[in-house]
């Protein structure tokens, strides 16, 4: 086992001036002396102690994730959005020696529960309501980094990190819009008002064609309230009369093109169908979905370097809207009396 006496010893310094080095207190040591010290490091092997460097730095080398899933029917960890984005957030925090603790479905007592047993540096929050989000800034002095919040909250010690849902539904009914579609539904996973973005931009794009959407062509499948397949169940006499359909996630509309396909509607042939998100399996599914892209990685480099910033002590923007962009692949097409 490499010890840092032999880290010393190796590049002639004192056992104090490899410690300053590994406990990142580098402006005492020459850029040099520095650079020696960490290619002995990386030729030797040598592993640290976290917990050792913990007691020193004060620092834990820990950022949680706190995951909502916001019901007993939903299994965050099985949606593949959110294991792209624990993927990206992993590998960015790890660049930076930092590492997670995924805290998922839990009370706010529980995630300030955890944050003080762990000792966090910072906490990620995913998929949260605005009131926990506050409960729980107000509680946890450390950096907060929101992702996909769904609303603005101006506070000094939070970085909300979004993306432009209402231009993603925008985008989507253009596109409708230019291949005919008229009659046509969103079918969405929310009724809370804070959360209609994408279904705002879409029926915008009407609008301002003087094509007028209303609630009766806006579906909820809430999945917090009901599982998915009896909420298709339930919506599906009507949707199946439209020419397009605008799904508020990729998952979604996956599992509707399925469905569509078992009572022998064809997509998109009969029906039209897109989603949003770009995950994997849209470019892999059968018609490939067409559907509105946000970049997940750049959502999670966001989200890091934000936090390391505010650990810092450096300036950051409050408020980070990222772009979407339409991805046309082959669920779509033109409308045919």
């Amino acid at each position: 086992m490499v010890r840092i006496k032999d880290i010393a010893e190796k590049c002639g310094v004192s056992t104090a001036t490899v410690s300053y080095v590994i406990h990142g207190r580098q402006g005492k040591v020459s850029k040099e002396v520095r650079e020696r010290i960490e290619t002995a490091i990386a030729e030797s092997g040598y592993i640290s102690n976290q917990s050792a460097l913990s007691l020193v730095s004060k620092s834990s080398g820990l950022i949680g994730i706190a995951v909502m899933n916001h019901g007993e029917n939903k299994n965050i960890m099985a949606d593949p959005y959110f294991g792209v984005l624990f993927s990206y957030l992993e590998k960015e925090f790890r660049k930076k020696d930092k590492y997670i603790l995924v805290i998922l479905d839990q009370s706010v007592d529980v995630i300030i529960r955890d944050a003080r047993r762990w000792n966090l540096d910072g906490l990620i929050l995913c998929n949260q309501m605005k009131d926990m989000m506050i409960e729980i800034s107000s509680q946890f002095l450390n950096p907060i980094v929101t992702i996909d919040a769904s609303y603005v909250y101006e506070y000094d010690k939070l970085v909300q990190i979004f993306i432009d849902d209402f231009n993603g539904g925008y985008l989507m009914g253009q596109y409708f819009l230019s291949l005919g579609h008229k009659n046509v539904a969103m079918v969405d996973d929310s009724d809370l008002e804070v959360n209609r973005h994408r279904w705002r931009g879409f029926r915008q794009a009407y609008m301002e064609r003087g094509v007028v959407l209303g609630e009766d062509c806006h579906y909820i499948i809430d999945i917090n309230k009901e599982k998915f397949r009896d909420g298709l169940d339930r919506i599906f006499p009507n949707i199946k009369n439209y020419s397009a359909i605008f799904c508020v996630s990729d998952n979604y509309a996956l599992q509707i093109i399925n469905h569509l396909s078992q009572n022998g509607i064809r997509v998109p042939e009969d029906i039209s169908v897109s989603g949003y998100d770009d995950i994997a399996y849209s470019r892999f599914s059968i018609p490939e979905l067409t559907t509105i892209r946000q970049n997940v990685e750049e959502k999670a480099v966001t989200a890091v370097n934000s936090m390391m910033r505010m650990i810092a002590g450096k300036s950051v923007k409050h408020n980070v809207k990222l772009p979407v962009e339409l991805v046309v692949r082959k669920s779509c097409r033109e409308y045919c009396k």
